[in-house]
């Protein structure tokens, strides 16, 4: 666990994706994503570490309904009373009544099989409360930026310049996400590449301000961080 800025901490030994915990207070303290339900003794280990019991906490914000950020939620729901907050349209998704776009037709074979254990592996769960673009809680601005997930958004903590990500911008180049790197949604995990990419655009376009990019894979990016973006971006544009 590591603090990050302000009320934000980073549970560090989760491997497969980011798991934030935002902390204001007794009733006030809330997980960003879940991580992935393999990595569940790592995420309760986390907990234990700050010295809150799972049912201490607030809820959960899921920034998309991906197993590897959604795979915990069910759990914490089930057997804590945790309440699971996520985008209406991806709330659809995890609870059935909504089609689930199947992933692991596009990009090398490592990328198609793990499209296809997301496929057989999904999350599923239904949630608490169905957010919706323009909404507000726990001192968080909900912004949908759909293309990754139906309901992929982003969270942004207007008093502290942080700005949670999800999958739609990454700091860190995917697969594996081994070496860092300013990436928007990937190909081969998105539904619509290009509606992701021009909803980040439309992001930027619309003068949205942060100092700091909490991602969903990859390293925290503390300070300066929209203007690191900004150049990540065209670099990767010009990479092709």
């Amino acid at each position: 666990m590591k603090t990050v800025t302000g009320p934000f901490r980073r549970f560090r030994r989760l491997m497969v994706s980011n798991v934030y915990l935002l902390d204001g207070g007794p009733g006030d303290r809330w997980l960003i994503d879940s991580g992935h339900w393999s990595e569940r003794w790592q995420l309760l280990s986390e907990l234990r570490a700050t010295g809150l019991r799972p049912s201490e906490l607030t809820g959960v914000l899921l920034t998309h309904r991906h197993s590897d950020h959604a795979g915990n939620a069910a759990y914490l729901q089930r057997e804590h009373g945790v309440k699971v907050l996520c985008h209406r349209a991806d709330a659809a998704v995890l609870d059935g009544s909504a089609p689930r776009f199947r992933l692991g037709l596009k990009g090398n074979p490592l990328e198609r099989a793990l499209g296809a254990f997301e496929n057989a592996f999904p999350a599923r769960l239904r949630v608490d409360r169905a957010l919706e673009h323009g909404d507000t809680v726990a001192g968080l601005a909900v912004h949908l930026l759909p293309g990754h997930t139906e309901g992929s958004v982003f969270f942004l903590h207007e008093s502290t310049g942080c700005l949670l990500t999800g999958d739609t911008l990454l700091t860190a180049r995917p697969p594996l996400t081994l070496f860092g790197a300013v990436m928007p949604a990937y190909d081969a995990f998105s539904i619509d590449t290009r509606g992701a990419h021009d909803a980040l655009d439309a992001f930027h376009a619309q003068g949205w301000r942060y100092e700091h990019v909490l991602a969903g894979h990859g390293s925290p990016m503390v300070g300066d961080a929209r203007r690191r973006v900004i150049a990540g971006l065209e670099r990767e544009r010009r990479r092709g």
